[in-house]
């Protein structure tokens, strides 16, 4: 296994288990269903108008398609850092529209953490010889704190 490859299942595998727990937050029960009433109200209603577990509701969601990057081949980096990108765009276009004031901050702090974990992830696939691998730690740590937090405001 090459250098880049090590590195990017450690990186990967470290993502899937941070994300796993995190991502159903609050209560899980119902959430295809609450997602699917959620999309309907959402094409009536401006975001402005969300409550607070609508928003949690959405943010979840998309937090939800982090957790099934658990499946993806990390012995192929750069098919998984492209399945992270697409997942880093869909909770950074889904807090980009949260109305709620409440869940607004945590979510943006979350889609922000996990921005720059993907930028990180990047270079280090770019140039796995100059990876800058103690930073790591950092980027997962501000990735759990953020989903964390975004969990408590949902929870509360």
């Amino acid at each position: 296994m090459t250098a880049t490859r090590k590195i990017a299942a450690v990186s990967f595998a470290a993502m899937a288990l941070l994300l796993a727990g995190c991502a159903s937050g609050g209560n899980a029960e119902g959430t295809a269903a609450k997602s699917e009433k959620q999309t309907e109200k959402q094409a009536e209603a401006p975001a402005a108008e969300q409550t607070k577990q609508e928003a949690c509701t959405d943010v979840q969601t998309a937090l939800q398609e982090l957790s099934g990057l658990s499946s993806v081949d990390a012995s192929d980096p750069a098919a998984a850092l492209a399945a992270l990108k697409d997942a880093s765009g869909t909770v950074s276009e889904t807090a980009a529209k949260v109305g709620n004031p409440e869940v607004k901050a945590a979510a943006d702090q979350a889609a922000v953490a996990l921005d720059e974990y993907v930028v990180y992830l990047d270079s280090m696939v770019a140039d796995p010889a100059n990876a800058d691998i103690a930073a790591m730690g950092d980027h997962i740590t501000a990735l759990q704190e953020s989903v964390t937090e975004l969990g408590t405001v949902c929870a509360s």
